[in-house]
């Protein structure tokens, strides 16, 4: 494998000169730079595969340079690896939500080394790894455990596939259904055009006053009988064609009486299929708003997120693709509204210091914050990974498309499940299991009015 390059940042000469040599004993090869504003430079010219950055330095902190260096994107890419005895939860939440991918210790040992350059992709791994309990560096990409539900998240996707694939084969023969109806609705309204055209040419000739005002051959029917009625009594022959045209008249106003109920029952047919057609619309626009709402709560009974992960973190961005490409495939026409909430832990600490969860048995009337650890940021709800970023901006599936996303944060201002009241039986593990149940983010469709 070709030699990997790192940068080590600390104002430490020690600790530079230390992790250099670890690091080229590992085949990786290894600049360094005492500041923070050193290493933003160095990165203008070069670009590592890692960066190892220490947190207390002077001027500009190592927090504040993994931001600078996110924040621009021809750096962005780069893996952040906080090199620092700093330890806590609060910090470890901080480094995640700025964009460091872990947190290594200063006194680090070459086997600790070994393994973070592995799982980075930095060095083949010839040697069993440590169990993960014995390592004392943190990797912050891995996914976080959520508190058990009473569904898993794989029978709730399950659910959605199924009722999205019973939605398009109902979708499909609705449809076929909707183009038969209309088709022959317009088959019966011609048919009823032509019939009445023809019954206003047969009464559109003249009639004589007094007359039945039948149609014309009615008429020359009537002409023909006068030189037959003449000579009816001079011979059988004329009888006979008397008889003939009596026949032929009664034959004629039959045919005229059997035109006028055929388009009388013609016009009651076009109305009872077009009342049948509406109502299949109905129908069919129930059965879609019912369909839309099972997606939902199936995919809502998913919708908690560990307390350190982004509202909109990578595992979130797997659920919504699949939510967008399947809506699509049913024809679905709107918003997606994606709700952040945020749960009230019972938290131990200080604004110096930091919050953490406290013991499970504490008292919840102990804790010295109810809130979230991580609520000085300014945009708490709406935390984002690059990845769900990138999908938001360039993604086809809802950028020039008929499905449209929108972000809605609450904080804390709709829980799920309500807490309750603040004594001293109520332990911080029974309090922090409601708020990490309320710590979430919900799905609603909303399709467009005329769709």
């Amino acid at each position: 494998m070709t030699n990997r390059l790192a940068l080590v940042v600390d104002d430490s000469k020690t600790a530079r000169v230390t992790l250099k040599r670890m690091l080229e004993k590992q085949n990786v090869e290894a600049d360094t730079v005492d500041s923070a504003q050193m290493a933003i430079d160095y990165l203008v010219e070069k670009a590592p595969d890692v960066i190892f950055m220490d947190h207390m330095m002077p001027g500009m902190d190592g927090l504040q340079a993994v931001e600078a260096i996110k924040s621009n994107p021809e750096t962005a890419t780069i893996p952040i690896m906080m090199y620092t005895s700093k330890e806590g939860d609060l910090y470890v939440s901080q480094a995640r939500a700025l964009g460091a991918i872990g947190i290594l210790p200063k006194q680090v040992e070459p086997a600790e080394l070994f393994e973070v350059l592995n799982k980075l992709g930095l060095i083949e791994d010839r040697r069993t790894p440590r169990m993960s309990d014995e390592n004392r560096f943190v990797l912050l990409n891995e996914p976080p455990q959520e508190i058990p539900l009473s569904a898993s998240k794989e029978d709730m996707e399950e659910i959605a596939r199924k009722a999205a694939a019973a939605a398009s084969q109902s979708h499909v023969q609705q449809g076929h259904l909707a183009s038969l109806l209309e088709d022959y609705h317009h088959e019966m309204v011609q048919d009823v055009r032509e019939l009445r055209a023809e019954l206003d040419q047969l009464s559109a000739a003249p009639a004589a006053k007094g007359s039945f005002n039948l149609v014309p051959p009615l008429v020359v029917g009537l002409l023909m009988l006068v030189p037959l009625l003449w000579s009816i009594s001079s011979n059988d022959e004329t009888r006979t064609a008397l008889q003939a045209a009596n026949r032929q008249l009664d034959q004629l106003e039959l045919a005229q009486l059997y035109q006028q109920e055929q388009a009388s029952a013609s016009t009651s047919t076009s109305e009872e299929l077009r009342a049948q057609l509406n109502q299949q619309k109905r129908r069919t626009t129930e059965q879609a708003g019912l369909l839309y709402n099972s997606i939902t709560w199936a995919i809502n009974q998913s919708s908690p997120y560990d307390i350190q992960e982004e509202a909109y973190s990578d595992r979130r961005l797997t659920i919504i693709q699949e939510l967008i490409a399947r809506l699509q495939a049913l024809g679905f026409r709107g918003t997606v509204q994606l709700h952040s909430h945020l749960g009230e832990f019972c938290l131990d600490g200080d604004e110096v210091s930091g919050y953490i969860l406290p013991p499970p048995d504490m008292p919840v009337t102990d804790c010295t914050l109810i809130g979230h650890p991580l609520q000085q940021l300014p945009t708490l709800g709406e935390r984002q990974s690059i990845a769900f970023a990138n999908f938001l901006a360039t993604s086809p599936l809802v950028n020039n498309s008929d499905i449209s996303i929108d972000l809605v944060p609450h904080l804390y201002s709709r829980p799920r499940v309500n807490y309750p009241p603040q004594h001293q039986d109520v332990t911080a593990f029974e309090w922090n299991r409601i708020a990490a149940a309320n710590n979430r983010v919900e799905v609603t469709l909303i399709p467009d009015a005329e769709s």
